[in-house]
């Protein structure tokens, strides 16, 4: 998957049509255009933080943000997670996968393979056997892949020694930890994974964009429609540059000191 199809031409169209697509029915882009009485060829950058406070305006005009009706904007899709976990060479969609989590999620599977959700130590629950039977379905797994934030590992009760660990990781820690894990933001969602073979972190090209800029990357989910997000800025990343995997010939994030290209 990592290397194949890739263009970069077509992967700077498809950003294109996402800018084209938030200027044009989206109400937070739309707004840019009004505040600056002009037309604008790139949204100003929106930093992650900001987007609780705006989630209303970032859907499009004919599939408006309905409070009531809608789940959380951030969950994103499986498929997401999927080809962020196959981008680390380590996950090929025969294990089910256990994903530990703070709530539950209505997801059934993964590729080809189960999805389960085990609730974390710190994860609020009116009945303790939820998180009872997510430890089970866990230890009664032939052989599982098991996902979680490293300190939401380290804190499960007596995890399984024959489970494949695969750590999911902040775009402010690319640097502190080697192969076996994808990269996740609370908002963004699964964005990438570091290869086993190259040692790289690959973006999820397929799905997310990556624009360099001197304060540092700018990401836009090239397929997601609600919530739009384009142009996001996330705290602390400002010592990643994008690059191409010499191996690969595809999108990668690396800190800027280390990179020889």
């Amino acid at each position: 998957m990592t290397g194949s199809g890739f263009s970069e031409r077509a992967w700077e169209q498809g950003y294109r049509a996402a800018v084209a697509r938030a200027f044009g029915t989206v109400p937070y882009y739309r707004e840019m255009w009004a505040e600056t009485g002009a037309r604008q060829e790139e949204p100003a950058p929106t930093p992650v933080t900001r987007l609780e406070a705006v989630l209303a305006r970032l859907y499009p005009l004919g599939a408006p943000y309905e409070r009531r009706r809608e789940e959380p904007g951030w969950l994103g899709e499986p498929d997401e997670l999927f080809e962020a976990l196959r981008l680390t060479g380590e996950y090929r969609g025969e294990r089910p996968l256990f994903e530990v989590r703070r709530a539950l999620l209505d997801w059934r599977r993964i590729g080809r393979a189960r999805y389960h959700v085990v609730l974390s130590a710190d994860a609020e629950v009116a009945d303790p056997e939820i998180r009872a039977a997510g430890l089970r379905a866990l230890h009664a797994a032939r052989e599982p892949a098991l996902l979680g934030d490293p300190g939401q590992i380290a804190g499960l009760p007596d995890r399984p020694g024959r489970a494949r660990l695969l750590l999911r990781v902040p775009l402010t820690d690319l640097d502190t930890h080697e192969h076996g894990h994808v990269v996740h933001d609370g908002h963004l969602g699964y964005l990438g994974g570091r290869h086993r073979g190259c040692g790289q972190v690959h973006v999820n090209w397929r799905r997310v964009h990556v624009r360099q800029t001197p304060a540092g990357p700018l990401f836009t989910l090239l397929r997601r429609r609600r919530p739009t997000l384009v142009g996001i800025s996330v705290p602390g990343t400002a010592h990643l540059a994008l690059e191409r995997c010499r191996r690969h010939g595809t999108p990668v994030l690396a800190a800027r000191e280390a990179v020889t290209s």
